[in-house]
């Protein structure tokens, strides 16, 4: 979340923006007046900036009012299944990157059609197109993303520019990075990686971090795809040990074991704690510890995931929440709908984005990146490439396919597998679980 005072300057901005932009629906809802149901899980510091925005379009659309439920995300994919039966879902409910296609896939989620994302003002043109597209499935549109996260690079100035570094230019590719990592990397007698005497066991400060869990295997995510692999093939099983995946995973590796300029069998929160000492000079993880860097004053910048795994494209994973109109009955007041559609439409708008990133979200459109609030905020290192964030999603069984692999991760980082053998095994044991889960989907 932010701090009080850039919270205020992105509320400021916004007003500022809203008058400057204009609305993208010019028209909006016209129609009789509706009650509309809105369920979404901010519950935490970002649900009074939620319940703002929607005062805000209550206020200003007489004819329309928004009534939001808040709860827990995992309640809502265990209950809007039943809803739907039942005729009684929700009209506009927010899901996640990782849950969408599946309630899609399973008939619970409407499709929005050209015609109607055109006739409310929603231009997916303006949106980055990948997290657009996280809401897709068989070439439709299902959702139009609200509130964005990524996996991003943090580094430490400081380290940087200790060890001989041009601190204003993290690295980009695989190269660079791999330089920059064992230039930061020193034993407690002073000896850097790659000298004789070097003792990787008796580290004073390293490169990297990388560590164990989910969050970390977002590293060898983004590598895979940088290096053109997928982690599902066309028929939608998992395939994430092609060449490229192997050849990717295999970097990330050998700087733990090879080049020693990671630390091995750590974790994210003794890496996280690393990072605030001082101790390691690049912190990829999630964007999220942005404000915790910014409170301890730390010298710090953030980039875009470097190009780790290859050179056929920047990639980064990321998360993301997105608006969708459950199914209906076919009694269903098509009033109701088009209402929806506006507010979807204005939620959804530059200026109520810009709002929104007030609560951590980065921005969903090149509009709201680009806007003057962003100039001296660190967060913007990464805002070039914010095109290249890629969601886990497209297919069904998110759960099957990212859980085996954040194991497989684990093995191959541990040491307890070799590269290939783990991504092997993950696949295998992916596949197997893809098969049981399509029984739901038949």
């Amino acid at each position: 979340m932010s701090t009080p005072l850039s919270r205020l300057v992105l509320l400021t901005a916004a007003v500022t923006f809203a008058v400057s932009s204009g609305p993208a629906n010019a028209q909006g809802y016209t129609g009789p007046k509706v009650n509309l149901t809105f369920l979404h899980g901010f519950t935490g510091p970002d649900r009074p900036v939620m319940e703002g925005l929607i005062k805000k379009y209550n206020d200003s659309h007489p004819n329309v009012q928004v009534r939001a439920q808040a709860q827990p995300w995992g309640t809502t994919w265990q209950q809007l299944p039943a809803l739907v039966a039942s005729g009684k879902a929700p009209d506009v409910v927010v899901i996640n990157e990782d849950q969408i296609t599946g309630f899609v896939a399973r008939g619970a989620v409407s499709p929005l059609t050209p015609a109607e994302l055109k006739g409310a003002g929603i231009d997916k043109s303006k949106f980055f197109g990948p997290l657009f597209a996280t809401a897709d499935y068989k070439d439709q549109a299902y959702g139009v993303p609200i509130s964005s996260v990524a996996y991003v690079m943090f580094y430490n100035k400081d380290l940087m520019k200790k060890a001989g570094l041009d601190p204003n230019k993290p690295p980009r590719t695989r190269d660079e990075l791999l330089k920059a990592s064992l230039a930061c990397t020193v034993d407690k007698s002073g000896k850097k990686a790659g000298q004789t005497g070097f003792d990787p066991k008796n580290l004073d400060t390293w490169g990297i971090s990388l560590y164990n869990n989910w969050v970390g295997a977002r590293a060898a995510y983004a590598a895979i795809l940088q290096n053109g692999g997928q982690m599902v093939n066309k028929d939608q099983n998992a395939a994430f040990n092609s060449p490229q995946a192997i050849s990717a995973v295999q970097f990330l590796v050998d700087l733990v074991q090879k080049q020693h300029v990671a630390r091995p069998n750590s974790t994210e929160e003794a890496e996280l704690a690393a990072f605030s000492q001082g101790k390691v000079c690049f912190f990829p993880s999630g964007q999220w510890y942005l404000d915790r860097f910014e409170s301890q004053k730390m010298n710090f910048g953030v980039t875009f995931m470097p190009r780790v795994g290859g050179t056929v494209k920047d990639a980064a994973w990321g998360g993301s929440s997105h608006l969708t109109l459950p199914k209906q009955p076919s009694s269903y007041d098509a009033n109701k709908r088009k209402a929806a559609l506006d507010f979807m439409a204005w939620l959804s708008q530059p200026a109520q984005n810009l709002t929104w990133t007030s609560t951590g979200s980065l921005p969903t459109q090149a509009a709201v990146a680009k806007n003057a609030t962003f100039e001296k905020a660190p967060i913007s290192g990464i805002f070039d490439r914010l095109d290249s964030v890629y969601a886990t999603s497209g297919y069904p069984w998110v759960g099957q396919v990212m859980a085996p692999f954040d194991q497989a991760w684990e093995a191959a980082y541990l040491g307890k597998k070799t590269v290939s053998q783990a991504l092997n095994d993950g696949v295998k044991e992916s596949n197997k679980q893809i098969e049981q889960a399509r029984k739901n989907f038949q």
